[in-house]
């Protein structure tokens, strides 16, 4: 849609503008600029880095099973960019989560602002993209809303990487939001982090009770790995204290899952915790947003009740952080000119114009239950660059959680390694695009996977 009678106090334009300044949009942002177009990353908050400055641990760079990496890119980059200052520990293999590593949240923004310098990318922050321009079908330029007023931006290439679908749906793009039977997304959690955690005692507790540490069972082979592995691991998961949960609900600590997720930071005697429970967040419906907020931070109280009083190692244990929104697994997705699949992941379907890969497993926070959908392991899977491109508009590219999947595959896919992945491809297809005077849909596969692969990216075929 348009915008009429609006005061525009100033017009710029750009090759490609990115919506959303996550580490996704950031990758596409560097990504477009290094590849030679004119680019702009529109962030509404002070920083980049989205949902991952909150301390969230960056999971399935590795395929365990194989013991090798499979993402590479900007992403990877990224990473070995926080190395080089401290701001990043070591790859620990898992199991479940294929491999983690803990990233510094407060060094990233600083590392991610640097690339983004570095790239020649011009940053909005603190600036709102609100509306669309749109001519025949095709988007042509974002309105955005600061401290100035409102500017637009021309472009030849949008790039949507908002957790809502925000560009796509001002543009009229056809969505779905969760699950297909009932619309039902996954639960959000509000991020928070304890400190003055007793690690020793935890550990010598699941050392006393393996099956309390994890959701998912194990084989004893898998679970002797990760006990083994708890005191010298720079991090480790949690979805723990089933039994110890339910004893607090009978009496009467109202917990709001039936086990406790996190990542310990073993070094720092901390635990960032992604337990709180939130069902039905609409980012699109402002009631709805503002009431989950609120609903997220009260459930801290409650959480820690049972820290406190229940968790060994957790008598001392006091909050020292908490994140600046919501943690959003899933909102809503465009309705692409692919639709990935659970069949694409549980196969490994491949596909001919793959631009990402990933072998993290469906890891679905049912809005059924307080715990998770049973898991499911998958080989080596490709996400189709078509799962990125919207039907019927032209102009636009959707990256991370909002591409065109269904319910059970973005929960696979939208951890922040896949995702800044798919950012990375975007930004390069819109500029590959850009170079060639063609909409992003016809950009040539194989030259778009062949410049992909020159930049560090993983395909299908580098085995």
């Amino acid at each position: 849609m348009d915008v009429v009678q609006m005061n525009v106090t100033g017009r710029m334009a750009f090759d490609t503008v990115v919506v959303g300044g996550g580490t996704t949009g950031t990758f596409a942002a560097i990504a477009s600029a290094r590849h030679g177009a004119q680019t702009a990353l529109v962030e509404m908050g002070g920083f980049l880095g989205g949902i991952a400055t909150t301390g969230l641990p960056w999971m399935a760079f590795h395929n365990y099973d194989e013991k090798r990496r499979i993402i590479g890119g900007i992403p990877y980059e990224a990473i070995e960019r926080l190395r080089a200052i401290g701001g990043a520990s070591d790859f620990v293999y898992d199991p479940i989560l294929e491999s983690t590593v803990y990233v510094n949240p407060h060094l990233l923004k600083v590392v991610l602002l640097q690339m983004v310098e570095e790239a020649g990318v011009r940053l909005f922050l603190h600036s709102l993209a609100s509306e669309v321009h749109t001519e025949e079908k095709s988007i042509r330029g974002v309105y955005i809303h600061n401290r100035q007023g409102c500017q637009f931006l021309g472009a030849k290439v949008v790039i949507d990487c908002t957790d809502c679908c925000n560009v796509a749906y001002h543009a009229g793009v056809p969505l779905k939001r969760g699950r297909d039977t009932d619309g039902k997304t996954q639960v959000a959690s509000t991020v928070f982090t304890i400190g003055n955690v007793d690690v020793e005692q935890m550990i010598e507790y699941f050392r006393e009770n393996p099956n309390q540490l994890r959701p998912h069972k194990l084989s004893d082979e898998e679970l002797q790995f990760v006990v083994g592995s708890l005191n010298d691991a720079p991090v480790f998961s949690l979805g723990a204290f089933k039994d110890l949960i339910a004893q607090a609900s009978k009496e009467g600590v109202r917990f709001p899952r039936e086990t406790m997720i996190g990542i310990v930071r073993p070094s720092q005697r901390e635990i960032m915790l992604v337990t709180s429970r939130v069902a039905d967040v609409d980012p699109l419906n402002e009631e709805n947003f503002s009431k989950s907020e609120v609903a997220g931070y009260y459930q801290i109280l409650e959480i820690m009740k049972f820290v406190n009083h229940y968790m060994p190692g957790g008598t001392h244990a006091r909050v020292v952080a908490s994140g600046h929104t919501i943690g959003m697994r899933e909102t809503s997705h465009i309705v692409g000119e692919y639709t990935m699949t659970s069949e694409d992941i549980i196969e490994g379907t491949p596909h001919h114009d793959a631009i990402a890969v990933g072998s993290y497993y469906m890891d679905i926070h049912t809005p059924d239950t307080k715990g998770l959908a049973p898991m499911i392991q998958p080989p080596l899977y490709s996400i189709p660059y078509r799962c990125l491109i919207p039907k019927d508009i032209d102009g636009l590219l959707v990256a991370g959680r909002c591409i065109s999947a269904t319910h059970e595959a973005i929960s696979a896919v939208r951890v922040i390694p896949i995702a800044g992945t798919m950012g990375q491809a975007a930004g390069t297809a819109a500029a590959l695009a850009i170079s060639i005077d063609c909409e992003p849909r016809n950009v040539p596969i194989g030259t778009l996977r062949a410049m992909l692969r020159d930049d560090g990216v993983y395909l299908e075929e580098d085995r």
